[in-house]
């Protein structure tokens, strides 16, 4: 006997799954500065500086939640 469970595959686990995130992550400071037209120094040295900024560094490297990212400058 054969149950739906069998035929479990990853991708169809994934799309029964609700994703707790489904942004994506954006890494670098080139690509947070493309996706919101502004350059890596003023990223690295002003809006991850800024009180509640959702641009994060973990082991040297730069990250942010792309839905974080755009709706920060609207709080």
């Amino acid at each position: 006997m054969t149950t739906s469970r069998d035929n479990l595959t990853p991708k169809a686990f994934d799309r029964k799954t609700p994703q707790s995130r489904p942004d994506r992550i954006i890494w670098t400071l080139a690509a947070i500065g493309a996706r919101i037209g502004v350059g890596t120094d003023l990223v690295r040295d002003t809006l991850a500086k800024q009180p509640g900024s959702p641009v994060k560094e973990i082991g040297g490297r730069y990250y942010v939640f792309g839905e974080d990212l755009i709706a920060f400058p609207r709080q």
